[in-house]
Parts: C-alpha cells; structure tokens; sequence
C-alpha cells in the first residue's frame, strides 16, 4: 500500500502519539508498504501555542527516518496568546465558535502543511492522521474529501478530557472517517456513544512494546545517588494531568511510616515542570534528599530506570491507554494507575496492578505503602503483568492488526495498491 500518515509530530519529537505512530510507521513500510509522514518541525505541541515555545525547531524540509520518507513544514504561532485567551472565555461562556476557537487554539496553524498533504497523498492508497485535537487532522480530512482518498483516524482521544476532546468538529471528521482505531475498548465505546461513530468503523487495537528493547548499562540507583531501600518511579512527561504533585503529596504521607523509599520522577520537561520543582523544593530538607527530579533521558535508558524501580506509579486519568505500564511490567513491575480513563481498563486491579481516585494523595500513599511492604505480592503483580504484555501487547501481534484495518479500508475504497 501507499500510505500517507499526517501527524503533528514526528521523531525526535517525544510524547505518546508520537512514538506510537513512529512504531506504526517503521513496522509498516518494514512489511512492504511505502509509508510517506507529513508532520511540522516542531518538538513539543506546546510549541505552537505557549509563550516562549516555538524558538528551538527541527529544520523544514525531506529526510529518511529509518526506511520512512518525512516531510517536515513550519507552522504560524501569529495571534497564539489571543486565541489562547479566547478558547478559555470560550470554555467558560460557551459561544458560539467555541468548537472552532478549540480546534484553532491548538493548532498547528499551516497552509503549507494542507498543501504538502494534497501534494504527497497523489497517487496515496489511504491517508491516516493522528492525533486529535491538533490540525493536522483537519488537514488530513479535507484532502481526502477533496481527493476521494479514504480516511483513517486514531484519535488517542482522551475521554475524560472534555475541555479539549468534546467538540462537534472532531466528531464529524470521526463519523466520516473510514475507520477509527482506538487503543482500548473504553475509547471504542466511548466514541460509539458520544461522538455517534458507527461501530463497524470502530476498531480496539492497541498498541505494542518490543520485549527485546536494547537497555543502556546505566545503574540510576548508583548514577542518582539513591541511598534509599527502595524507590517509587513516575515515568512520563511533566504535564499538570499526569498527577505528580499529587504523588509527590502521597510520599510525604507515605513517608510518616517509611523513610526508607526514594521518588523518582523522570520524564520530559514542560510547562508545568516548575510547579513540580516548587513543589519539591517547599519539602523539608530530609525529603527533599530522597526526591531526584530526571528531566529528559535518551531512549536507551528507559529500562535502566524501570529496572531501578519497584513500584510504578502513573496516576494520570486522561491516557488514551497507557503505553508506560507495558514498559514497567515488561521489566516485572507492579503498577499503580487511576482509576479512570483509558489506562484504568489496561491494568487488572490486584492482579497486575493498583487503581486509585486521581487528586487523592491519601489513597495513593496507601497503595503505594501496601505494594511497598509486600514483596511477594508485588513479585506476583509484576509477574503477572509481565505475562500479560507477552501474549497481547507485542508488536509482532499488534501490527497485523493494524495492517488489516488499512487493507481494509484500501479494498472496500476500490484501490487496488496492496
């Protein structure tokens, strides 16, 4: 087949939908296929809207990213702060053009990026774009409404989100789309119901982790100066959602009963790594010793630090799935995850893992003191995990899957590029 897929960021860009899409894309053109991305040269999302954002970014242009043909194009972040300011009267107030205020407000805002998606899917099989709420969803929806190309979204749509994710726009490019993979059941649901995406167009699939995933030497207990018995790990980028401050409240609870445990937070710095370093630096100075803030490490080093952990603990409610949990029970780790959204239905709760309210640092010391003071069960959760991301969430069983989807939909459009 000959894909196009019409991302807003693409590697070294870091985040979730990028390193999904990046997987999909290096896996799908190893199985033959050509796969061509158009995404914008930015490193971050946040890139095209907040202040002070948007100064560093990859050069525009073409390149080969390991087999995969990708078009970089600028983005415009003129008249971001006013848009910014209209977007927040509009969530409160409920205009009119709040819907389109929304999806503006994100961005990114490119013409040459519409341009570049009528030029590259010529002769295309089938466009698929990701993720929403960015632009480049719209760019992708109407090119193939103007080519006649079928359409394919993977929304990772945040369900508990609504601020963002809960708009008509969004809703009518994913009922017109020829097909919507989602990550999980719950976002399946979810999409058939509220967003009234036909259930036939709707396909869970998931997403996948290599169990052979290259692991730097790095010992990060030695490297971090960790004294402590044991650590608590967060692994992920530093958004407000992902419910580090409230961790970091849980361990001062936690710490009345245990001293002897170390947190790290480790992850992608963004805006609100400086609440998160305010936070730190308002604990007393004992605690303040056993908290080791990593902002950014190399790919190579993520089992390192999972490796140094035992417990992992990722509170966020808005995960469109969770891929970081497969990573830690890839290295034999019990979870701690929330008990809404997406990630709430990948962890089986006392099997694998734990499941808390979000913004209840007192039930979250508790779980953690409970998987902390039991080896055997966090042993047997992490086990269990383990098997669990072996027999469903290897990509060599997940790419098939979504191979089929994009044959699919090639077939029933009438091409005939497979």
């Amino acid at each position: 087949m000959r894909i196009v897929h019409c991302l807003h960021n693409y590697y070294p860009a870091r985040g979730g939908a990028e390193w999904l899409m990046q997987n999909v894309s290096e896996r799908m053109a190893k199985r033959g296929h050509e796969v061509r991305v158009i995404a914008t040269n930015a490193y971050s999302v946040e890139d095209y809207f907040l202040p002070g954002r948007g100064k560093i970014l990859m050069a525009a242009g073409e390149e080969t990213v390991n087999g995969v043909s990708v078009t970089r194009v600028p983005f415009s972040r003129r008249g971001a702060l006013l848009l910014n300011i209209l977007r927040a009267v509009s969530n409160r107030t409920g205009t009119p053009m709040g819907d389109w205020l929304k999806m503006v407000s994100w961005g990114p805002r490119s013409r040459a990026y519409y341009r570049e998606v009528l030029r590259s899917s010529g002769g295309a099989d089938v466009i698929a774009t990701s993720p929403l709420p960015t632009m480049n969803v719209l760019y992708a929806w109407r090119a193939s409404q103007k080519k006649n190309i079928p359409l394919i979204i993977i929304p990772c749509f945040h369900t508990e989100d609504k601020w963002t994710f809960h708009n008509r726009l969004y809703f009518r490019w994913l009922r017109e789309a020829d097909a919507v993979i989602t990550l999980t059941e719950w976002e399946k649901t979810y999409l058939e119901r509220e967003a009234g995406v036909k259930e036939e167009k709707l396909h869970a699939i998931g997403v996948g982790i290599d169990f052979d995933a290259p692991s730097a030497d790095t010992d990060y207990r030695k490297k971090s100066g960790i004294q402590e018995k044991e650590v608590v790990l967060f692994l992920g980028q530093h958004g407000l959602h992902k419910g580090i401050i409230h961790l970091i409240r849980a361990m001062e609870h936690m710490w009345e009963k245990r001293a002897d445990v170390a947190l790290v937070i480790a992850g992608n710095p963004t805006a609100h790594t400086l609440e998160v370093e305010k936070k730190i630096a308002a604990l007393g100075p004992e605690a303040q010793k056993r908290v080791h803030l990593i902002k950014g490490f190399p790919e190579e080093e993520k089992r390192a630090l999972l490796k140094a952990a035992d417990v992992f603990v990722s509170v966020s409610f808005m995960e469109s799935f969770g891929i970081v949990f497969l990573e830690a029970w890839r290295e034999g780790l019990p979870v701690i995850g929330c008990r809404r959204g997406g990630s709430s239905r990948i962890i089986d709760e006392h099997r694998d893992g734990l499941l808390v309210e979000f913004g209840k640092p007192r039930e979250l010391a508790g779980a953690v003191l409970e998987l902390l003071e039991n080896p055997e069960v966090r042993r047997k959760m992490g086990e269990s995990g383990r098997r669990k991301a072996a027999e469903n969430y290897t990509w060599d069983k997940i790419i098939p899957l979504w191979e089929k989807v994009y044959e699919n939909v090639v077939q029933q459009n009438g091409k005939n590029g497979i």
